[in-house]
């Protein structure tokens, strides 16, 4: 291969020929191979635009990215450069080609080529240069910025409260999913972190595990300790993310915890027996023995829909101990007011709405 270099018209341009010669011997292949492949790179580099600049998104108006003239070899004086493509964002010196910020400030979430947090954004741009001395038609000049993430954007939860149902009758070490907040920053800046605070009622019982799926954080609340729903039915906690921006940026959520019912006590009467007077000449229907009135809640499966709509509920009064029932409605509807004694028993009701064993009011079995 041969080169021959000479001026153009003027003196203002150099040109050279390229002439292909006849291999000389076999060690000329391997040249021939990489000179080839030298010029395909240089003509795809060509296609896709050689220029590439790179600023923080966010900056102030008329901050300057790059400057066309100095990084294409241009003379400063005699050309015209105008934007064809990269406005609002861009703007670009007509006489000296520097390219600036505009008073529109470019956020790299806002851009609809870069919401993939994986991947480099780009801010693509065309810049047309005529040559006003050779009067000469324009040449379009192509390039891309590069724009890259600052933190200046907060984590979020999806809601300011935060609710977990969690079983009375939960094992310790049992995990529980937490919501996740977002963070529309990219990976460096997004959700790092999340830290949990309990008060000195919850402190024992709830701790925070936080894992970790293809780089995302996975915050899961661990039961530490036994609930008990009759002791005390829900637990306010407060959940922290911390994104990995220097200065970091976070965001609180309450995480409220209620203890979900399961049906670990038995109905109980408050004595064994019962004793009443009666006339002989009493009215069929005559109310012989008024039990003291307390009332039991049937609730639904969903304990937060029960605090939320207590239609779901239903109330049996007896002459039980207020105590805990089934999660299905075990009675046939309500009922209020005086309570015969069974004669010799009384059937209880699994959960299931199955009958349990026989239990004597005398012996308590």
């Amino acid at each position: 291969m041969r080169e021959e270099a000479f001026s153009g018209v003027g003196g203002r341009g150099i040109f050279r020929r390229t002439e292909v010669l006849p291999l000389q011997g076999p060690m000329d292949l391997p040249v021939v191979l990489f000179l080839l492949w030298g010029l395909l790179l240089d003509l795809l580099s060509g296609a896709v635009g050689g220029i590439l600049y790179r600023v923080h998104e966010e900056q102030p108006p008329s901050t300057l990215i790059g400057s066309l003239a100095a990084d294409q070899g241009l003379p400063d004086t005699g050309h015209l450069y105008k934007l064809e493509v990269g406005a609002p964002y861009l703007r670009v010196d007509g006489k000296t080609g520097d390219i600036f910020t505009t008073e529109i400030p470019i956020d790299r979430e806002t851009l609809k080529d870069c919401r993939n947090k994986g991947k480099p954004c780009f801010l693509e741009f065309e810049v047309s240069v005529t040559d006003l001395i050779q009067n000469q038609s324009p040449r379009l000049i192509e390039g891309r910025i590069e724009v890259q993430d600052i933190n200046d954007n907060t984590p979020q939860f999806p809601s300011p409260v935060l609710t977990l149902s969690v079983p009375e009758n939960t094992h310790v070490g049992a995990l529980f999913s937490i919501p996740l907040a977002t963070d529309k920053d990219t990976e460096r800046n997004g959700v790092a972190d999340y830290t949990l605070t309990a008060g000195p009622e919850a402190v024992a019982l709830f701790g925070l595990q936080v894992a970790e799926d293809r780089g995302e954080k996975l915050p899961q609340l661990i039961v530490l300790g036994s609930l008990d729903r009759e002791r005390k039915d829900s637990y306010d906690l407060t959940i922290k993310a911390v994104d990995g921006g220097n200065p970091p940026r976070y965001s609180s959520a309450l995480l409220r915890v209620v203890i979900a019912d399961a049906n670990d006590n038995a109905p109980q009467f408050e004595k064994s027996s019962y004793e009443a007077e009666v006339a002989e000449n009493s009215p069929v229907g005559h109310s012989v023995l008024q039990l003291p009135h307390r009332r039991v809640t049937f609730s639904t499966a969903n304990p937060v829909q029960d605090q939320q709509d207590s239609s779901q509920q239903s109330y049996y009064d007896s002459g039980l101990e207020e105590s805990e029932t089934p999660s299905s409605k075990s009675s046939s509807g309500p009922r209020i007011g005086p309570l015969a004694l069974p004669e010799d028993h009384y059937e209880r009701t699994t959960p299931d709405g199955s009958i349990g064993e026989m239990e004597h009011p005398e012996t308590g079995s």
